[in-house]
């Protein structure tokens, strides 16, 4: 293999040449390197020169090809991550439920991970006969694959090759035991990549046998091929085809928008059908295998929030990246920038690239677990104490210091000390970044001791648990000891120090003592060249390939002296030089051998050591990195509350939202002043008792908000969802105070996000999301609705708002819902019957009717107050917002006449004085044309009866 050396150098001649470096080291004490020119920049001297440093090329990587025989790895049984215990009981259980006689008792998985950490899920229960499919998880990792093992309990496990489960069930640094008692209690299935294609999934979805009592009364056609045949035949057979009603109608049961997941539901259907086509012949009637429903399902202890919730309430939303290089796919691309959401107000807290991947993994899954929430608000709170911010700066500085260690981990295990030095410095690199990390992991240990109040924080506990100052000090002690840090950082790669090897130090004080060697030969070989040869003759070092003469070239492209005898053997020429080897060359060759090479391979072994050493403390370094991640995520959280002047909620058992002086976090920030809002919602209890149905009565589960456009309803709806949110991932919110129950989902109908991709229309969109929410709301659940209905006839968009409100009104145990409309005929004609727990409220304007200016006769207060206003005043806000002044005043008198119950058609059949005249005009010239008489006389005459009947 070749093992490329950079090297600076020096030029022997009556000039000093100075080469740039360009260096990496590829290999290792016991590997045969081989001598190639174009591999290695040269070592020069001059006769004038200076004695340098010891200064060496950075080696790029440590790359671990061959040499010292590596521990080897073997999994236990102990140590083997298994996603849930693996007792006698379990293990029976899982034997059993792994043959083919107890299909079923079989749950089949298939898992997926790409596009940058997001986890896609789908598994079939065949007890069930159902379904599952998860939303697609993003900033996941092998801890949330870990989590959904757990829960789900497959038996059968299928997987992409991208998704290598074999070599994550086995830890970093597994101890050398028996493998053959490990035990997993699924078989895992690696199935080609174009099984778990989201295309092919979709197509197989639709070929599903699933109905309801609607589809089979109702079916949805769309032209496919055109028409053909007579009208008798069946619509099928005319050009027409169902998949696009199948898809309508399947959406309205799982989300579409979940790439990764449909492609893993795919895959569980291919292998459905390979052991439907395998099933023996008794099972030949079809009813093996099959599927009878589909449902979503989300992580346990998390909130189940869609995309379409995520973009809606603006919590984490990506735009394009203003800088071209930063844009595409990659690592470090990310496709784009964090737009202005929730998240982008956070993430600026975060120092550590693990502290900003788990801040995005809290708000991509928000907990329903009260004891979590509860250890995140107790962490706010005791770093929020102002005798406590001392500490708080002190952890925060030392953080800015913190890398990930696990990529560093995975560099060192593979041999690559270096990596990208030459390009982002030494300070990145395997040995720098593990030193940084021992001396502030210290720092934020001794800060964890400091803070007053932190003995009630499980967090710190773990902390201080993990952080062993004797380890990360011995790990520091090490690296210092052997790694010179001015010297690498100098020259891009790793420098052993002096003193650690005397034979190492001898080869270095040689090569150091070059520059007054390559001096007094260059001297003697120019002594021997006659006077009549104006050359400058320079004795290089080359890396494998030795001492050689250097001569310039002449005008001819030849050299400008090739030597007095047969000596001089031409070695190879460049693009201004020919280099030469003579008796004196080869004696320093075979005298002094290749230097550089002897240092390198002499450091590669000393730093192989080291490695071997340091990877003792693998597991130590990498959870101690972790905790450092959490830590970087919860202090970003606390700075976030002080900044943006958030309250820590009081989290209780009841399914209750009551906020005083809520406040939306983001459109606080785009305006001068905000007007905050009070908002109380009752939803039902698990098991109703009389003081349950009591409550629920006297306090609302649905508040509807009417009132004028452009009042804040959207915002104030908004806000308590994300006061909901905010609360669940464990921040504190943007309110005065504020006492909520756990919500387990927020389902929105806000927007509706259209693609052209899509065969459907906007109203269509809007029903299938509000379809989902309605197959997914629990009493638990908090659902907005934004005016929904408006993108249809209006008796229709009337009667379906008012029939999904009664719905959620009649449901057992009622959900805590939020809508707006400005649909009045629902209350004015008694379509929605008053209940107790439904209340009413508007957003309060100020009407001055005085004004000339239409625009100036509204004022918008944005207070929330109780009751209903049925009125808009679009024609106002159209004026606001510039529409012409005659539209307005068109627009008022035809609302003048629809409020009076006038004749509408017949107001607009009327005509103006203007409109008038024009008609008796035409009217008058009409029956003069008819009257005349064009039998009579030629062209003369018909030009005079035309010219009389327009003057």
């Amino acid at each position: 293999m070749d093992t490329p050396f950079n090297l600076p150098h020096h030029f022997l001649s009556y000039r000093i040449f100075r080469y740039p470096n360009s260096t990496r080291l590829d290999t290792m004490p016991s590997t045969k390197r081989k001598r190639t020119p174009a591999s290695r920049p040269p070592i020069t001297h001059r006769t004038s020169g200076r004695r340098l440093g010891h200064r060496v090329p950075s080696s790029q990587g440590l790359k671990i090809s061959s040499g010292p025989p590596q521990t080897p790895i073997i999994p236990s049984a102990s140590q083997l991550r298994t996603p849930f215990p693996t007792d006698s009981r379990i293990e029976t259980d899982r034997s059993v439920r792994a043959t083919d006689d107890d299909f079923d008792d079989h749950v089949i998985a298939a898992i997926d991970m790409k596009d940058h950490g997001t986890v896609g899920c789908s598994y079939y229960s065949a007890e069930e006969e159902k379904l599952y499919l998860l939303g697609d998880s993003r900033s996941g990792d092998i801890e949330t694959i870990d989590a959904l093992l757990l829960q789900i309990k497959p038996t059968v496990v299928l997987t992409p090759p991208r998704v290598d489960l074999n070599s994550q069930n086995q830890d970093q640094n597994l101890a050398q035991e028996d493998v053959s008692s490990a035990y997993i209690p699924y078989q895992i299935d690696v199935r080609p990549t174009p099984e778990f294609s989201s295309s092919n999934a979709e197509s197989k979805l639709l070929a599903l046998k699933i109905s309801s009592t609607h589809e089979q009364r109702i079916r949805f056609f769309v032209p496919q091929n055109g028409l053909a045949g007579p009208e008798e035949v069946d619509p099928e057979e005319m050009g027409f085809t169902l998949q696009e009603g199948r898809l309508l109608h399947i959406s309205s049961f799982i989300e579409m928008d979940n790439p990764v997941t449909i492609g893993c539901a795919g895959a569980v259907l291919t292998y459905l059908q390979r052991r439907r086509a395998a099933a023996p012949s008794s099972f030949e009637d079809g009813n093996e295998y099959q599927i009878r429903a589909l449902q979503m399902f989300n992580l346990r202890d998390t909130m189940w929030i869609n995309s379409n919730t995520f973009t809606s309430l603006q919590i984490i939303q990506s735009e394009s990246h203003p800088n071209m290089f930063k844009q595409g796919p990659g690592k470090k691309a990310g496709s784009g920038k964090e737009s202005l959401s929730v998240y982008g107000l956070f993430q600026h807290f975060t120092y550590t690239p693990q502290g900003r991947t788990r801040l995005k993994q809290t708000f991509f899954r928000p907990s329903v677990d009260l004891d979590t929430i509860h250890e995140r608000h107790d962490f706010i709170a005791v770093f929020s104490r102002p005798d406590n911010l001392a500490a708080l700066d002190k952890m925060t500085k030392a953080l800015k210091h913190v890398r990930n260690l696990r990529p560093v981990m995975v560099n060192l295990r593979k041999g690559i000390s270096t990596g990208s030095a030459k390009i982002a410095g030494f300070k990145t690199t395997v040995w720098a970044s593990l030193l940084a990390f021992a001396f502030y992991a210290i720092d934020i240990s001794d800060a964890l001791r400091e803070v007053s109040g932190a003995h009630i924080l499980t967090l710190r506990t773990k902390a201080l648990r993990v952080f062993e100052a004797a380890q990360l000090h011995r790990v520091g002690r090490m690296i210092q000891e052997i790694v010179d840090i001015d010297n690498s950082e100098e020259q891009g790669r790793t420098v052993v120090k002096q003193g650690i090897d005397r034979e190492l130090d001898k080869v270095k004080d040689r090569y150091d003592g070059l520059n007054s060697l390559l001096k007094h030969v260059a001297l003697e070989i120019a002594g021997t060249i006659p006077a009549a040869f104006e050359v400058d003759v320079n004795v290089i070092y080359f890396p494998q390939l030795g001492f050689n003469i250097a001569i310039p070239l002449d005008d001819y492209g030849a050299a400008a002296y090739t030597g007095s005898d047969d000596e001089w053997e031409l070695m190879f020429i460049t693009e201004n030089r020919a280099y030469f080897k003579d008796l004196r060359m080869r004696e320093m060759d075979e005298k002094l051998g290749d230097i550089y090479g002897i240092i390198c391979e002499k450091e590669i072994e000393i730093v192989y050591d080291l490695a071997q050493r340091v990877l003792r403390y693998e597991n130590m370094l990498v959870d101690a990195s972790d905790i450092c991640g959490d830590i970087d995520s919860l202090l970003a959280l606390t700075q976030a509350a002080s900044f943006y002047k958030l309250t820590r909620p009081r989290m209780v058992e009841q399914n209750l939202i009551r906020i005083k002086g809520g406040r939306h976090i983001l459109q606080e920030l785009t305006v001068s002043s905000y007007v905050p809002n009070d908002t109380l919602l009752v939803g039902g209890a698990e098991s109703e008792t009389n003081d349950a149905a009591s409550s629920i009565n006297q306090n609302p589960s649905m508040l509807l908000l009417t009132g004028p456009n452009y009042s804040g309803k959207s915002a104030y709806i908004k806000q308590v969802a994300l006061i909901v949110y905010l609360a669940q991932i464990g921040s504190f919110v943007p309110a005065d105070s504020a006492e909520l129950g756990v919500t387990d989902r927020i389902l929105t109908k806000i927007n509706s996000q259209e693609s052209v991709s899509k065969i459907q229309s906007t109203f269509m969109n809007d029903l299938q999301q509000i379809s989902l929410c309605l197959k997914q709301v629990t009493n638990r659940s908090l659902v907005i609705i934004d005016e929904f209905g408006k993108g249809t006839n209006e008796s229709d968009g009337i009667g379906l708002a008012c029939g999904i409100f009664d719905y959620l009104l009649c449901l057992e145990s009622p959900a805590k819902v939020i809508a707006a409309t400005h649909f009045h005929e629902i209350f004015e004609n008694n379509y929605l019957a008053l209940r107790p727990h439904l209340h009413f409220g508007h957003m309060e304007v100020q009407v001055c009717e005085e004004t000339q200016e239409i625009k100036d006769q509204i004022t918008y207060l944005y207070n929330f107050r109780p009751g209903r206003d049925n009125k808009s005043f679009g024609t106002i806000c159209a004026a606001i917002n510039g529409i012409d002044p005659a539209v307005v005043s068109r627009a008022n008198e035809i609302a003048s006449l629809s409020a009076r119950g006038e004749n509408i058609v017949a107001a607009c059949a009327n005509l103006s004085p203007g409109e008038m005249q024009d008609l008796e005009e035409a009217n008058s010239l009409a029956r003069g044309f008819l009257e005349a008489d064009f039998s009579q006389g030629g062209s003369d005459h018909v030009k005079a009866v035309f010219e009389g009947l327009f003057k």
